[in-house]
């Protein structure tokens, strides 16, 4: 066994570094303590932050809670509104040619009777809809709550307590803030400095970092925290970057901030609505929306893409003028290289449909820590770390993809080609072979990291890949579909009566609406003994 590791160095700040830094100092907070390790972030002063990911997964909750977040206090700081599932509008038609629109949501019911609920909705919920997909509504409550502009909480539940599970909307650049003040209070040594030279050993480590004013840093175990630049996992060590532009070519994102339309009128919820040549992203905060346009730079140039989203958008975006961010899509071949281990961008990045940047680097920062090296960094350690990483991108590109090869518009030719002529990742063509015949169930997913087989039930249905020759299965009953509907309905009108308008919430979570004493975001909340787990179910 080497010695053990005493200094971890974490380069580029933003929100990946500082997610980084918080969850490594408080899962290492005795070794900060007695001086046996240091952890450093080196952040630029000239980089800003990106700051469009503003949108995230229930994931982040808990790991928020486990860093000693207030949760009270963090939604009035970064300006949080909250988020109960994604929206997609128009990314398909119907036999009329009109857009269908569909969620994917947080609290599902996958299952009747232990069969999937997939067989009972193709046998008897397809009737009583008329037709038409509402196989998102039927499986959830999240649908009625979002109608309904309700809150996931009451303003008097605790911290982190769900009647429904949910994620936030939030200001990016005030979360990596607010999460560099945590980091720096439990003990994380910060360096406002720029990387001039990454320096390597006789064995193709990193040894050290040449910094413009500080000199040389010398360097145990090194984080790659810089974006779209890999400045040390792909420039200095060489490691390659698989680009996977081919099964998603969309490069650009044309970015802006709006007005509320109605300050009063937030809706919970992630918009994706399909544009000519990508998709344009609505994220709603309490003071403002996050919007933008994801494009292929194939099918439509930026001042074009540009044009299309401020017509879109419509007077709220008179006097701003959109930024165009240039994405890199595909993923490290490694992501532990070494000494050096890259999070957040620098690992890999497959566009922003299904918010999985910020909890890939939620899911990075944890397996390092439970994969921490001493200092002959094993091999079985980082190729176990990265055999995660690759599972992770790969589940991620699957589910991305079918949202894109699954479509059926004909107005343009960027849709034509990305149902016709794109090529899909040969695990995802399996997977749709497969569920030609059966529905999605646990066991056809050889891994879980974000996506599960609900989530590929609802977007299979929604997208209308069961329209034509459903699978049956034997045994599904109408008694047993009609006492579920019963309890689907009762469940929305219990929820949606029970739980507070959105906005309401909001403000008096702020304090706006009744006087509660406030602090930092992330102070007087003592951290979580450990993270928190979910489990929701239907009401019986």
């Amino acid at each position: 066994m080497g010695r053990p590791i005493k200094s971890v160095t974490i380069v580029g700040g933003g929100t990946s570094g500082w997610i980084a830094a918080a969850f490594l100092s408080r899962a290492m907070a005795p070794a900060l303590r007695d001086g046996s390790m240091k952890i450093t972030l080196i952040e630029s002063p000239k980089i800003p932050i990106i700051g469009v990911g503003e949108a995230t997964s229930p994931a982040l909750r808990a790991l928020f809670q486990y860093l000693g977040v207030n949760e009270r206090n963090f939604i009035r700081d970064a300006n949080v509104a909250f988020k109960l599932s994604g929206y997609f509008e128009g990314w398909n038609v119907d036999a009329a040619g009109n857009p269908v629109s569909w969620f994917n949501p947080f609290l599902a019911s996958p299952a009747i009777a232990g069969r999937s609920i997939g067989y009972y909705y193709n046998a008897f919920g397809r009737e009583a809809a008329g037709g038409a997909r509402d196989f998102s509504r039927l499986v959830s409550s999240g649908p009625a709550l979002i109608d309904h502009r309700r809150g996931p909480r009451h303003i008097d539940d605790a911290d982190y307590h769900a009647r429904v599970p949910y994620a936030y909307h939030f200001d990016a650049m005030e979360v990596a803030t607010q999460l560099r003040d945590l980091a720096k209070a439990n003990g994380v040594h910060h360096i406002l400095d720029d990387v001039n030279e990454v320096n390597l050993d006789d064995r193709g480590f990193v040894s050290s970092l040449t910094l413009e004013k500080n000199g040389d840093h010398p360097i145990e175990l090194v984080i790659d925290s810089t974006g779209f630049a890999g400045v040390v996992i792909n420039k200095a060590l060489g490691e390659p970057f698989d680009q996977l532009g081919h099964y998603l070519p969309n490069d650009r994102a044309a970015v802006v901030q709006i007005p509320h339309e109605e300050p009063l009128d937030i809706e919970p919820v992630s918009r994706a609505t399909a544009l000519s040549s990508g998709w344009r992203f609505t994220v709603p905060l309490y003071n403002r929306i996050g919007t933008g346009y994801v494009f292929s730079s194939q099918f439509i140039s930026d001042d074009d893409a540009v044009a299309e989203l401020k017509a879109h958008i419509g007077p709220r975006v008179k006097g701003k003028e959109p930024r165009i961010i240039r994405m890199r899509i595909g993923k490290s071949r490694r992501s532990w290289v070494n000494n050096c281990v890259a999070i957040g961008l620098s690992s890999g990045f497959a566009e922003p449909l299904e918010a999985t940047a910020i909890h890939s680097v939620d899911l990075g920062v944890r397996w390092l820590y439970s994969h921490f090296p001493d200092s002959d960094f094993a091999a079985p350690l980082q190729n176990s770390y990265n055999t995660l990483v690759n599972e992770f991108y790969d589940e991620v590109m699957d589910f991305i993809v079918l949202h894109f090869h699954l479509n059926n518009r004909t107005d343009s030719e960027y849709w034509r080609v990305a149902r016709q002529e794109a090529p899909i990742p040969d695990s995802l063509k399996q997977k749709l072979e497969l569920w030609r015949f059966k529905m999605p169930s646990p066991n056809d997913l050889k891994t879980e990291h974000f996506f599960n087989a609900n989530n590929y039930l609802t977007a299979l249905m929604s997208k209308g890949f069961y329209d034509c020759e459903p699978p049956q299965l034997h045994g599904v009953a109408p008694v047993e579909w009609r006492q579920y509907m019963g309890a689907r309905h009762a469940q929305n009108e219990k929820l949606t009566t029970d739980l507070p308008d959105h906005v309401a919430l909001l403000k008096a979570i702020r304090g706006e609406t009744a006087q509660q004493p406030f602090g930092g975001a992330f102070s007087g909340a003592a951290p979580a003994p450990t993270p928190m787990t979910f489990n929701f179910k239907l009401d019986k």
